[in-house]
């Protein structure tokens, strides 16, 4: 199911593009970038579990006590 979602710094990158209608086709070879936050609502289109978000806030909680 998350074969096409990475996490780099904080940042949720999906493998895909958006369509015209607004939802998301997986597995184009295009990036789209999420933050934490942008995820949760974009959820179910983009494959993105609770574990990626949760990933992903703690990578920038990390960056930002720096």
């Amino acid at each position: 199911m998350s074969e096409n979602v990475r996490i780099e710094r904080g940042w949720i990158i999906v493998d895909g593009t958006r369509q015209d209608d607004g939802t998301i086709e997986l597995g184009t070879g295009k990036e789209l970038r999420f933050s934490p936050f942008e995820a949760m609502s974009q959820r179910r289109d983009a494959q993105i579990t609770w574990g990626h978000i949760l990933t992903a806030s703690v990578q920038r909680l990390a960056f930002w006590r720096r």
